[in-house]
């Protein structure tokens, strides 16, 4: 544990990252302040759903209202921001994700900092590195590359990429900031307690699909605990601030990732299905038409970067795919 910052605020600590990066933190022998927007009566509940919960306090606040924040600061020594917003399908208004990502980021960051808080952990995505699906074939990414808002992107993608900027405008005009950003592609990985988090949507739905295949859409997927854990890393190593870890694995298709699930004896489907039916079937299902955007086209990361710096191993596919379908209950 790190001396400096023994105590940690997390924000969306219920959610299915918040919840693994909660409970890293605890192993390491931090006091938690978890934020959740789940009620007071069942906070007894959540913190039953952690080991060493003894050092875990909750508190009940919105991203969109300054109510509670202030308090939830005292005492606090450094702000692990996991919370934002993520839809599975576009919204009709973009600042029903954009504004309490970017609103909500500097809602933490100026109310932490006037409460003498220096250090920052947020949760980015490479969704404001490369867009939250691939727009351009084989392209390979760097930590050094940002999203372009021009173009034709989607609402969530737009929401992290703000958020970001946000929070690197404000720890360059604050120079006594130490800033870190984790940049995550899809989290696979088990749930740690708690329902399932949208990304793990994408193994629910080939698992209980009824359609015949799955569209070539492709992930570069991390495990949630490898997630966690450098969250953990990014807080104790000075040698870190300012860093932008990347993290990503090879490209896997949504077919890919059904043939690791039947060879682990799961009855699923594996056939690839035609883009110009996936196109057609977004004309009425909304989740389908984020992933029209990905169709025939594949990002890869260079994630070189963070592996250096960090020593990062990433789990294999085939355990961060089978380990989150056990964990939903299928086997």
């Amino acid at each position: 544990m790190s001396k400096r910052y023994p105590n940690v605020l997390v924000t969306g600590c219920t959610g299915f990252l918040g919840r693994h990066v909660t409970q890293e933190f605890l192993s390491r022998g931090y006091k938690v302040r978890g934020t959740t927007r789940s009620p007071e009566e069942q906070h007894q509940s959540i913190r039953g759903d952690f080991e060493h919960n003894d050092a875990l306090e909750l508190c009940t606040l919105d991203l969109t209202s300054d109510t509670g924040w202030d308090k939830a600061m005292e005492g606090i020594d450094a702000v692990i921001h996991t919370a934002s917003p993520f839809s599975a399908y576009e919204p009709k208004d973009e600042m029903e994700l954009i504004g309490p990502a970017r609103e909500g980021t500097l809602r933490v960051l100026n109310l932490a900092y006037e409460s003498g808080i220096r250090k920052f952990v947020i949760t980015s995505s490479t969704a404001a590195i490369s867009g939250a699906t691939p727009t351009t074939k084989n392209h390979t990414y760097t930590e050094q590359d940002w999203t372009d808002l021009e173009k034709d992107i989607s609402a969530y993608t737009k929401s992290k990429t703000l958020a970001e900027q946000a929070a690197r405008a404000f720890a360059s005009s604050h120079e006594d900031v130490e800033l870190t950003t984790v940049n995550p592609n899809v989290i696979f990985g088990p749930l740690h307690s708690g329902t399932s988090g949208t990304s793990l949507r994408i193994i629910e739905s080939i698992v209980q699909s009824s359609y015949p295949g799955f569209p070539k859409i492709s992930f570069a997927p991390v495990d949630v605990r490898d997630v966690a854990w450098m969250h953990a890393e990014a807080l104790e190593r000075s040698e870190l601030n300012g860093e932008r870890l990347m993290m990503a694995t090879s490209p896997i298709t949504m077919p890919n990732i059904a043939r690791h699930l039947k060879s682990n004896g799961y009855k699923v489907r594996t056939m690839a299905l035609p883009n110009t039916i996936v196109k057609l079937m977004a004309l009425f299902i909304k989740e389908a038409r984020l992933v029209t955007r990905g169709l025939g086209t594949t990002n890869h990361y260079d994630c070189s970067n963070t592996i250096e710096k960090t020593g990062w191993v990433s789990k294999s596919h085939e355990e961060m795919i089978v380990s989150a379908a056990k964990s939903l209950g299928f086997q």
